[in-house]
């Protein structure tokens, strides 16, 4: 096994990252089947999860606005202990990083891997970091607020009531909740991107030789690392061929977009992986205003929240061009960059 992972340590990552995955999707599906077998055929432990959810929201507004946090979810797996294994669903990136580090490099690459969580790395300033975190949220203010202005004004000022509703334009309390759950808790920004932006990224762009190029990459097979929540919809006949491929267009370009975003901040951070959290957490808050239909596991995905992002995309493109950041990265660590504790040169996939 050992042998295997030196040989190919991003795919062994990949494959190991996928299949936590599809095996969680198979025993989501084998819970359905054994609930309607016991309870009946209109029976369903994903609504049951579903209308938990909703209570604690009614109840906890302020903690539990922001729907995809991992401190909400894991507050129903309190209640639903069956659902207990997906909390490593949206982790299974993370976790598999972290298993390939620790069978190929031991104790010493995953503490190099685990301390990306700090927000500084390398010789970057506190002064510096406060700078870049800034931008960053200002930058998220703005494109956010952008949305919301131009849907009020160029399409249904109803929608862009229902827009701030969703981002917790409440009160106070609610939106300043509804933020910090989504920029550091969001389940699946706070539980991946270790594994994405945090180990692969570093060792992709090594590999390929274009920060951009491996971004890009990155991002594709980022987006194709969900495709299994889509099979048990596709098998059912809730969306024909044509609307998979659709909503995967979308989906796959709202996911490089927001890969480029993020390997720039993390870059020009050292390394850190919280900028690529705060981002992807803001993906996921914010296109929920453009994604308000859940079916299963599955959110009808539309091209509004994917070309905010592509918009996105853009200027950070035209600020820091095709090197992304990567160059000011080296330069902070002095050519020791924290992959260097498990990516060997030259760097294999």
């Amino acid at each position: 096994m050992r042998a295997l992972i030196q040989r190919h340590p991003f795919w062994t990552f990949y494959t190991l990252a996928v299949s936590i995955f599809a095996g969680l999707i198979a025993y989501m599906v084998v819970l359905e089947v054994v609930g309607q077998a016991s309870h009946g055929s209109d029976y369903s432990l994903l609504g049951d999860f579903r209308d938990l959810q909703a209570r604690l929201r009614a109840e906890y507004p302020v903690l539990f606005h922001h729907r995809d946090s991992w401190v909400y979810y894991v507050s129903c797996y309190f209640v639903m202990p069956l659902a207990t294994p997906f909390f490593f669903l949206p982790g299974a990136p993370t976790v598999s990083a972290l298993a390939i580090v620790a069978l190929n490099r031991g104790k010493r690459g995953v503490l190099a891997l685990i301390r990306l969580y700090k927000p500084i790395q390398g010789s970057l300033s506190a002064r510096q970091g406060l700078v870049i975190y800034a931008a960053l949220l200002g930058g998220i203010a703005l494109m956010t607020s952008a949305a919301c202005l131009r849907e009020y004004y160029f399409g249904d000022p109803a929608r862009a009531g229902a827009f701030l509703e969703h981002l917790g334009v409440i009160d106070v309390k609610t939106f300043l909740g509804a933020w910090i759950m989504a920029l550091f808790f969001n389940q699946g920004a706070a539980l991946e991107e270790l594994g994405w932006r945090g180990y692969a990224l570093p060792m992709l762009i090594r590999r390929l030789g274009s920060p951009l190029g491996a971004t890009i990459v990155l991002g594709v097979l980022w987006a194709l690392w969900h495709f299994p929540r889509e099979l048990p919809e596709l098998a059912q006949g809730g969306q024909s061929i044509t609307e998979l491929l659709r909503s995967q267009a979308w989906f796959i370009l709202s996911c490089v977009s927001m890969s480029i975003v993020a390997s720039y901040f993390v870059n020009i951070t050292g390394g850190s992986v919280l900028p690529a959290i705060m981002i992807h957490g803001s993906l996921n808050h914010v296109n929920g205003m453009y994604s308000a239909n859940v079916e299963g596991l599955r959110v009808a995905i539309t091209g509004e929240g994917p070309l905010m992002w592509f918009v996105a995309a853009l200027v950070v493109l035209a600020i820091a061009g095709k090197d992304l950041g990567w160059k000011r990265r080296q330069a902070l660590h002095g050519g020791q960059d924290p992959s260097d504790a498990w990516v060997e040169e030259p760097a294999r996939l």
